[in-house]
Order: C-alpha cells, then sequence, then structure tokens
C-alpha cells in the first residue's frame, strides 16, 4: 500500500502551518517555498484541507493559511482521509473469503490506529528535535 503525492505535500504543508501555529497566516507561495512544493498542487490541496476543516484562510494582501485546531487535535489520519477519502484494505468483494477479509480489517484497523495517535504536533516536536540534532556548534 502506498499514499499518493496528495497526502506527501498535504502532510508537508500541515507540518509547515503547524510549526508557525499561532503566527500570522502563512501564504501559498511560503509554504510551496519552504518545503519545495508545487505552487498550483498546493493550492488544490490546501483547499481540500479547508473544505474538510483543518485549515482556515484569510484573504487579502496579508491574507493566507492556519490551522483550524492546535496542532495537537488534528491527526495524521484526518489529513490523509481528508486528501485521499476512507482508508479501505478490506473489499466487499472479500466476503467470498472471511478469513482474508478478516486479515486485512485487522491490517486496516492497524494503520488507522497508528496514524490516528500520531498528531501534527508529534511531528512538530520530532522535527525540532531532528533540527537541533544538525545544529550543534563547535
Amino acid at each position: 500500500m502506498k499514499f499518493s503525492i496528495k497526502s506527501q505535500y498535504g502532510l508537508q504543508a500541515m507540518l509547515e502551518l503547524a510549526l508557525k501555529y499561532g503566527n500570522e497566516p502563512e501564504q501559498i507561495s511560503s509554504i510551496a517555498r519552504n518545503q519545495k512544493l508545487p505552487v498550483r498542487f498546493l493550492e488544490q490541496l490546501l483547499l481540500g484541507l479547508k473544505r474538510s476543516g483543518l485549515l482556515l484562510s484569510t484573504r487579502g494582501k496579508f491574507g493566507g493559511y492556519n490551522l483550524a485546531k492546535h496542532p495537537s487535535d488534528i491527526t495524521i489520519l484526518e489529513v490523509i482521509e481528508a486528501l485521499e477519502g476512507p482508508i479501505a484494505l478490506a473489499s466487499v468483494k472479500m466476503k467470498k473469503s472471511p478469513v482474508l477479509l478478516e486479515a486485512f480489517q485487522k491490517i486496516e484497523d492497524n494503520i488507522k490506529k497508528n496514524l490516528a495517535q500520531t498528531t501534527l504536533e508529534d511531528l512538530v516536536f520530532k522535527k525540532k528535535a531532528r533540527d537541533r540534532e544538525y545544529n550543534y556548534n563547535i
């Protein structure tokens, strides 16, 4: 199973906004530059995330995007499902083989559980810790 580039870019943008949570709205061009993402594609992703209630937008010269909730209240699962739709490994066709259906439902449940337990705040902490590792003085 592989998540699409939409999920990767969407999570990168959400991480960027989580890192700047509480600040002024972040412009698309700034997010794209900092995360090295294509602006046009990012525009579409951010609109989808806004429609799903994860982002707020402000219009005007100093407008841009902010998270709609605190980073600790937004899970990776929410972001991925907002961009991709529900995660579904088990198929209705698997009902013909209950053993397969049960196995794939268990795997699906574990994936969802892990994604639901990881928040944007968790990613912010990990990024800041990693940045400190690479930023040492001699």
